[in-house]
């Protein structure tokens, strides 16, 4: 077959097939074509020459044709049907979305439901779940929790808590609340378990000082000056065994103090230790500084480094009046015949706290017969204190419990063998019932001398500050 015929034979195909025509159409178009002798254009190759009209007319036929006319006319329409079938497609994805969000309601987060409540006189962990619909399960669960962070027998009447469940009745957490600085919690992980959690409420401290004038007595000086009653009680109880607040100061003595001033989210929220004070008199003067030696041992002591309280404080509660003395032979009024009061009976208002006279280990907690709710306290020495006809006993009071002086064991009561609320106190040296209120009571402990630089150190910083207050009320620290 010549080149010539092989040509013709691809043109001829090519009119069955529009877009290679026109493509060689297109490639025809405007080229320098060499002219034969005819004067027709010709095709240089090689080995001769082939007219381009021999190629043009097949496919000027086809332009011309029918059959051009309808494949142009179906080429349109196609173009047409994608256009509408695109934005049928973009309008119909618009309408769906649109729907959707109209039709298909928001699904809300789960919501809880948070059950607050108070421990009452009685109350346990258990009884209070209970009362809030908390399944024995549920609070089996809780318990478990708690227990490597918290003792769950220890509630104590007037702690918070807050329970929160789900609406649909399921546990999701719970807080209780035993001072206003610890929260323990149970609360769901990302991973939908619960874990138990000590949170400490986060306080700023402030150092604060203040120097006052005694007017008429202590109390009304630093109340006039805006301090509270707790805090006045604190400063004398510092100086409870060097003077008697009651009778002897004067019109004109003056007093100072440091203390340290707690804040929660900028708002004063409570006081904290007293760091220094003085109280200078006409009788005499006095300076106590606080000092925690490295054993732990926390104390008040004198300039000198002794310490300024006794090994036991006067009286184990501030008292109305006494209304049984220590006696072999006192007419009971009760059981109406006479017989030994070895003790001091002070009498106070029903639920008047009632402090340890000093450091020991509570050896014994219970009812004892006609002294009704008691409490034994061992101290140093072969002294030991016991407190009778309590109300209730105070926070964390147990058998093996070691206590402060000056901390709350219970609250004055009625109950056992007696008239009125009052407190029976007394106080056993040696196995041997004593008079509290006729005994030389020893002194408490000085600083160690091996931590006497530790001491002076403090000793300086506070005394400085005390040095400055004639001048300044409060300070940072």
């Amino acid at each position: 077959m010549t080149l010539r015929h092989s040509l013709l034979g691809f043109v001829a195909t090519a009119k069955e097939c529009n877009c290679i025509a026109i493509t060689l159409g297109y490639v025809g178009v405007g080229l320098d074509r060499p002219k034969g002798r005819d004067g027709t254009e010709t095709v240089p190759y090689k080995k001769g020459k082939i007219a381009l009209s021999d190629y043009k007319k097949p496919m000027r036929m086809y332009l011309q044709s029918e059959r051009f006319r309808q494949h142009r006319y179906e080429w349109k329409r196609t173009r047409v049907y994608a256009l509408l079938g695109f934005l049928f497609l973009i309008g119909s994805v618009v309408l769906i979305s649109f729907f959707r969000n109209k039709n298909v309601p928001n699904i809300a987060p789960p919501q809880v439901v948070i059950s607050t409540g108070t421990f009452a006189q009685g109350d346990s962990l258990y009884s209070c779940l209970s009362e809030q619909g908390i399944s024995p399960s549920e609070i089996l669960t809780l318990k478990k929790l708690l227990d490597p962070i918290f003792d769950t027998r220890k509630c104590y009447p007037g702690d918070r808590y807050e329970i929160i469940t789900s609406t649909s009745g399921v546990l999701e957490g719970f807080n209780y609340h035993p001072g206003p600085l610890d929260i323990y919690g149970v609360k769901k992980s990302t991973s939908g378990e619960l874990i138990a959690l000590h949170q400490k409420i986060p306080l700023e401290k402030r150092i604060i000082g203040l120097v006052g004038r005694i007017e008429a007595s202590l109390y009304e000086s630093m109340v006039q000056l805006g301090q509270s009653p707790e805090l006045t009680m604190r400063f004398a109880d510092i100086f409870a065994w060097q003077i008697d607040f009651l009778t002897e100061p004067r019109p004109g003595d003056t007093f100072k103090l440091i203390w340290e001033k707690f804040y929660k989210e900028g708002k004063e929220f409570s006081d904290g230790a007293i760091l220094a004070a003085q109280y200078l008199g006409k009788e005499a003067s006095h300076t106590a500084i606080i000092f925690e030696d490295p054993e732990g041992l926390r104390d008040y002591y004198t300039i000198k480094g002794e310490s300024l309280r006794k090994e036991f404080l006067r009286s184990p509660l501030n008292y109305r009046r006494i209304s049984s003395y220590f006696s072999y032979r006192r007419f009971h009024p009760i059981l109406k015949y006479y017989r030994p009061h070895l003790g001091i009976d002070y009498a106070a208002p029903l639920g008047t706290p009632v402090v340890s006279i000093g450091d020991g280990v509570v050896s014994h907690v219970g009812r004892q017969g006609e002294y009704g709710r008691f409490v034994k306290i061992r101290h140093k020495n072969g002294y030991y204190s016991t407190y009778g006809h309590l109300s209730r006993y105070g926070r964390g009071i147990g058998t093996g419990a070691e206590v402060g002086q000056g901390q709350v064991v219970g609250y004055v009561g009625a109950s056992g063998l007696a008239t009125g609320p009052h407190l029976d106190f007394r106080l056993i040296r040696n196995g041997r019932f004593v008079n509290f209120l006729k005994i030389q009571i020893p002194a408490a402990e000085s600083v160690k001398d091996r931590y006497r630089k530790e001491f002076e150190i403090r000793k300086r910083e506070h005394l400085s500050q005390l040095g400055i207050l004639s001048s300044y009320r409060s300070f940072p620290h």
